[in-house]
């Protein structure tokens, strides 16, 4: 080991047969550079999803991206997956070329390699990044973390192959190949345990700055979710909610935007507006203060959306005076009987409410986007219909976001019984290009009928 350990921190590829970049960063792992850093480490990222490397713009020619931060990655057919067989559509690889991807790697001189993992059906790209670092350092321990690390350790450690599992508690265990220890210990301990210095929460909570952050950059106030939405598995990822501090997420964001010029932020929260008062209004206020005062402005996005619920007309107008510049809201359902049975967020009397909160504040409803929730197991295609045409009704954005089985869900042991795809062992099935959850109720034409009459409802109702 050099006096001073080099930690070699990884953004896999990512394998699917669709994939556009909405304010995808990899902000844990940049997070845990940062307590790697105040614990002495020296930190090389190495980003797969970089869309501006250059060897790979020389084979593909640049992708198109938006002023807004958004855009796409660079793409690569690949031999459609035996267990994929059906699917008419491209699945492709999507980021770097392999070759700058090893020479990238090959630049380091790790000390321990940590491997970050998004979506369960991107696990291939998790793959491809342990087995290059095999080839490149045989002696050198790999740690898996991430979402889908988080949710199926055990078939990450079989499927995979690294040599440590991480939580997203930052316990780590042992992983042998066929299986994970049964002992975990927190990344400190475990750091400590193999002579390399443990972590350390630095002063500010922030992820490291890093080019990434050059289009645009993640905010993140608070950790966690107060809910438990039957659908959603972020109780198992966070163990409920944790409110943040609206100092250090400003302190980030004017840091980057001095050294960067990044004026595009999109905050990465499940509940962005529960406890605003404490956290997310004092923030806004900070960026009203800023702005008046330097006379900069920035622009903010939510594509996670928020909760209806939890509006009030002040947090709308200091949104407003702030730079949102569109309002995702996780509308879901017209169904009382789905918000009964799934998450307990609805009622017709709030929805309104909330959306004429945001009219009076200045949006205008095409700057208002509404997402509904289809193919959960059991919903009928005439339950989303109605939803479609309630909600379009309003002249707003719609998007239909079509459900993918989460393990660590509360839903989830219903899915893998309903499911005619095997999705407790292969998670390439959890895909919603699948549509795992089809049945006669809600076949897959269906689903094409209801997400083009989503766009065709609202631009009716303007015209």
């Amino acid at each position: 080991m050099s006096e001073q350990p080099e930690a070699l921190l990884i953004n896999p590829p990512i394998y699917d047969f669709a994939l556009y970049d909405l304010y995808l960063k990899p902000y844990g792992l940049l997070m845990l550079g940062s307590m790697l850093k105040a614990a002495g480490w020296k930190v090389r990222v190495l980003n797969a999803l970089d869309y501006r490397d250059d060897e790979t713009i020389k084979q593909f020619g640049q992708v198109k991206r938006l002023a807004d931060g958004t855009g796409k990655f660079h793409r690569q057919i690949q031999p459609q997956p035996p267990d994929l067989k059906g699917i008419r559509r491209h699945f492709a690889r999507y980021g770097i070329i392999e070759e700058s991807f090893a020479s990238a790697a090959a630049e380091s001189r790790p000390d321990a390699v940590f491997i970050t993992s998004g979506m369960t059906y991107w696990y291939r790209g998790v793959v491809e990044s342990v087995e290059m670092c095999r080839r490149l350092f045989s002696s050198v321990p790999v740690i898996a973390g991430g979402v889908y690390s988080s949710l199926m350790p055990d078939h990450c450690a079989v499927s995979c192959g690294p040599d440590f599992i991480a939580s997203g508690s930052l316990t780590v265990k042992d992983s042998s190949g066929t299986g994970l220890s049964s002992e975990g210990r927190r990344l400190d301990s475990f750091l400590n345990g193999l002579g390399l210095p443990g972590v350390r929460v630095p002063a500010e909570d922030s992820p490291i700055d890093e080019d990434c952050w050059d289009d645009a950059a993640v905010l993140r106030l608070n950790s966690g979710c107060p809910m438990s939405c039957s659908y959603c598995a972020s109780k198992k990822l966070c163990n409920g909610f944790h409110a943040g501090s609206p100092d250090s997420a400003f302190n980030f964001m004017r840091s980057v935007n001095e050294r960067r010029g990044t004026v595009n932020f999109a905050f990465y929260d499940d509940a962005l507006l529960y406890s605003s008062d404490d956290v997310f209004l004092p923030f806004l206020r900070m960026v009203v203060d800023y702005s008046r005062k330097t006379g900069k402005r920035f622009n903010f996005f939510t594509p996670n959306a928020m909760h209806i619920r939890y509006m009030t007309p002040e947090t709308a107008v200091l949104m407003r005076q702030a730079g949102f510049r569109e309002i995702r809201l996780g509308f879901e359902s017209s169904s009382a009987d789905f918000h009964d049975e799934y998450d307990s967020k609805y009622s017709e009397h709030g929805f309104f409410q909330t959306v004429k909160m945001l009219t009076d504040a200045g949006f205008s409803r095409n700057e208002i986007v509404v997402y509904i929730l289809a193919g959960l197991p059991g919903q009928t295609a005439a339950e989303v219909e109605d939803t479609i045409r309630f909600a379009g009704s309003g002249e707003f954005t719609l998007s239909v976001s079509e459900f993918s089985p989460v393990p660590g869900s509360p839903m989830w042991s219903r899915c893998v019984d309903e499911c005619r795809f095997p999705i407790a062992e292969e998670p390439l099935f959890h895909n919603n290009s699948f549509f795992p959850m089809e049945w006669s109720g809600f076949t897959y034409a269906d689903m094409q009928r209801l997400k083009m009459l989503s766009k065709e409802i609202p631009k009716g109702r303007r015209a």
